[in-house]
């Protein structure tokens, strides 16, 4: 089968991760996969992920932080030209919906297909990308998506056919558990993980607010905040920032911490939670929709609403003044992970085009 996707971008992010696992793994089973890129947006750590017989395709129109709608519609315009005759075209991030909208419906280069790993608050005071997000389903003949969180989202908007495909936890040989003797810290410190960046709804300054409420009860505490962007973090609990660790590296943080939280206010799936509980960190998260396929609380891991700093720094301290509970966390994670496979993920995804 000849199926193209249409991206935004191929810089990293954790949706972009998801696409390249998709696209690497329907070209080993012997699948035609392109991508069309805007001009300028590879990434060459996302590169190096995919598999090297995957096309990549750059628009001749170049992608701006900041563009107005006159611009956006150029864009789409110029991704639509690159795609390729194909037997399905995949739209990923909202705003390409457009782009697949002229190359399937007004070019006839394939069935139109939506793999949706948005959400609406991606798009607040941004009212083009807001359209598109409440009207795209009509013009695509299916829409896949990862969770059924987004799935119910999207049923919202308008009827639709929506299929979950989900995704899988990639590199588990990597995420796994460390043996206890090495994960004896040698400082007495007890270690709170983070991963985010600078973007409000990803949790960043919840957590900062929930830590410092944390640190007044318990000093021997160490935050460690991994980002893919630099950040400018203040805050009154001693820290270490990691940037864009290598996955090794990100594993074993997951597996040597006494606690790993997220604290994001919304999430299609949300995988770096899932990453820690196959490592065997306990996990305090908020209930930011996706998580809801693995997230079992009070079994693997805790959960808290959405922006509220005081109950997610509650959930904390049970956590880290409770060993009992902390073990319980521990040996509860890697099972949950172990259901969430690559392969399963791609057969339904197959079948979803298939199918359609």
């Amino acid at each position: 089968m000849r199926i193209s996707f249409l991206l935004s971008s191929l810089w990293l992010s954790g949706g972009v991760r998801v696409i390249v696992e998709y696209a690497s793994r329907l070209t080993r089973r012997g699948h035609d996969i392109t991508l069309v890129i805007p001009r300028d947006t590879g990434d060459a750590d996302m590169t190096r992920e995919l598999d090297p017989r995957v096309t990549i395709r750059e628009s001749q129109v170049p992608r701006r932080e900041r563009m107005s709608i006159g611009e956006m519609v150029r864009l789409s315009w110029s991704m639509a030209r690159r795609v390729p005759d194909s037997d399905v075209v995949v739209s990923t991030h909202t705003p390409t919906t457009m782009a697949g909208l002229v190359a399937t419906r007004l070019w006839r280069r394939g069935r139109p297909i939506w793999l949706y790993q948005d959400f609406r608050e991606m798009f607040v005071g941004r009212p083009y990308q807001d359209w598109l997000l409440r009207h795209a389903l009509l013009w695509h003949d299916r829409a896949l998506v990862v969770s059924d969180y987004s799935r119910q989202e999207l049923l919202t908007y308008s009827a639709g056919d929506i299929v979950v495909v989900g995704e899988g936890l990639s590199h588990s040989d990597i995420f796994k558990p460390l043996p206890a003797e090495k994960r004896t810290s040698t400082n007495n410190q007890q270690t709170i993980l983070f991963l985010g960046d600078m973007r409000a709804r990803k949790g960043l300054f919840d957590f900062l607010k929930a830590a410092e409420i944390v640190y007044e009860h318990l000093k021997d505490i160490r935050l460690l905040i991994v980002s893919k962007e630099v950040c400018d973090i203040e805050s009154a609990v001693p820290y270490d920032y990691v940037y864009r660790p290598s996955r090794a590296r990100l594993a074993r943080l997951y597996a040597t911490c006494d606690l790993f939280v997220s604290a994001s206010w919304r999430e299609s799936f949300g995988l770096p939670p899932l990453e820690a509980l196959a490592c065997g960190a306990p996990v305090v998260l908020t209930d930011s929709g996706g998580v809801r396929e693995y997230a079992r609380p009070g079994e693997n891991c805790l959960m808290v609403p959405t922006r509220a700093p005081e109950t997610l720094s509650e959930a904390m301290l049970r956590v880290l003044s409770d060993s009992s509970l902390a073990r319980q966390l521990r040996r509860s994670g890697p099972p949950t992970a172990k259901n969430f496979t690559w392969p399963e993920a791609v057969d339904r995804f197959e079948q979803a085009l298939n199918h359609c």
